[in-house]
């Protein structure tokens, strides 16, 4: 993400903010819980809103999720996570998608960020990084979809505080399964947001490099574009170069010209004067 660079207005992700983020529970027997954010961003002048759902599966299962809170093995800890985002565009095109994805599903709680403290996609996924990274092999009993929801929504609420913090009748019902509380990640939330500051100070110097590059290589297509407009326009200039020597010779020769009249015309002053002084 902060390789991407548009020539007009930078990089597009650090200018798009998470106004809200919802924790979300499957109704299957495998009860997968994920996470969906609401992104506010300006598209053609006009602000707008892109939908984007984040969850953790076994790696290879695919975007069949439903039941992945029960496929591997307690003993399968060499299994790779599948931490995967999907984008859906607006909330109206997302609705039936998110249907089609997780159905039946119930929302649990939200969490609303303020314009002047919420997030920006590039810092989101900054801590989805650290997330992953904290467990990035699937364990069903420590880290699976309950462990990546609670993680990720505890970090991005302690990052990035708000008091719009809004429960739901089934907020309780977070990191269980078939009503048996699979712990609280808290110290995993910890480490997160220790190891937050640092991560994103290395995303800002890769958007740095990212800018300058880009910088640098518009410096040189404009660089060459006016050495190719000046090749292009080098007979014309050739011409029109000769056209002014031909015009100042032009100027020149007039010049002497009128010098020449005048001083005929002085000659003849100077002889009518002798003549009438004769």
């Amino acid at each position: 993400m902060a390789d991407s660079w548009d020539k007009t207005q930078g990089n597009l992700y650090s200018k798009c903010v998470l106004a809200r983020m919802e924790y979300s529970k499957c109704a299957g027997h495998a009860e997968h819980e994920f996470l969906v954010f609401y992104f506010r961003h300006w598209t053609g002048g006009c602000s707008a809103q892109a939908v984007v759902s984040a969850d953790r599966a076994v790696q290879g299962q695919g975007r069949s999720l439903k039941q992945s809170s029960e496929l591997v093995s307690p003993s399968s800890s060499d299994t790779n996570a599948y931490d995967s985002v999907s984008i859906y565009g607006s909330p109206r095109d997302a609705a039936p998608q998110l249907q089609v994805r997780y159905a039946p599903y119930s929302r649990l709680c939200t969490f609303d960020f303020p314009s002047s403290s919420a997030p920006s996609a590039l810092q989101v996924s900054t801590v989805l990084s650290l997330v992953h990274r904290q467990a990035p092999a699937y364990d069903l009993y420590e880290n699976q979809c309950y462990w990546f929801s609670s993680v990720v929504w505890g970090s991005l609420k302690e990052l990035f505080p708000s008091d719009g913090d809004s429960d739901y009748e089934n907020h309780c019902a977070r990191a269980h399964y078939r009503r048996i509380a699979l712990g609280s990640p808290t110290e995993d939330i910890k480490a997160v947001c220790a190891a937050y500051q640092m991560e994103w100070q290395k995303m800002l110097e890769t958007l740095e490099h990212v800018k300058c590059y880009h910088e640098a290589e518009e410096a040189k297509n404009r660089q060459k574009l006016h050495m190719e407009f000046e090749v292009e326009n080098e007979p014309f200039r050739q011409a029109q170069q000769a056209e002014i020597v031909r015009l100042r010779k032009t100027e020149i020769c007039a010049q002497a010209e009128i010098e020449r009249v005048r001083r005929e015309k002085d000659v003849e002053i100077e002889q009518l004067r002798a003549r009438l002084a004769a």
